[in-house]
């Protein structure tokens, strides 16, 4: 059991490595474009989070995340980042906990339910207002899901060091 000071210092780490690598993505990879998408780095991280902690704080940290992208990024509706990320950090926590151990397999599996929670609320939302075509979002979100796992790469053994070094 961590004390509640172990608690402040593990979490305010964690939120100082996502923001870092936030900035890291932001300063080199934002406007990059591969084959008619942006990489989308949040989602990523938020997977990772929500697999190698207990539920309730992975959910925690999706909600504060998912504010954070709110205010900072434009999305299809109010708080689709917010609903899209506490919803997949429940959904990963649960895929980490019964079906996959942490690693690098269940990075990739918890990233790309990520996305499709994210993914899924976007498309709805279109969907819903310009009655736009399902194919041509769903190539897009394939799209973006596919390239934006090559930052896991750089996301994984950065969130599971941290998670070691934290962790009893």
């Amino acid at each position: 059991m961590l004390t509640r000071r172990d608690l402040i210092i593990k979490w305010s780490v964690y939120g100082g490595a996502a923001l870092l690598l936030v900035l890291l993505y932001t300063l080199t990879l934002r406007d990059a474009v591969f084959f008619g998408v942006h990489l989308f780095l949040p989602p990523l991280l938020v997977g990772i989070v929500a697999s190698v902690e207990d539920t309730r704080s992975g959910m925690i940290f999706a909600l504060v995340f998912g504010v954070l992208c709110d205010l900072s990024q434009p999305g299809t509706f109010p708080c689709v980042y917010t609903l899209a990320f506490t919803c997949a950090a429940i959904s990963c926590s649960y895929l980490a906990r019964s079906v996959l151990q942490p690693g690098p397999l269940c990075s990739v599996a918890v990233a790309l339910l990520t996305f499709l929670h994210v993914d899924a609320l976007n498309m709805l939302a279109l969907r819903l207002r310009d009655h736009a075509a399902f194919l041509p979002m769903a190539s897009v979100a394939l799209r973006e899901m596919l390239f934006s796992c090559v930052l896991l790469l750089i996301c994984h053994p950065v969130l599971m060091f941290l998670h070691r070094r934290l962790t009893l």
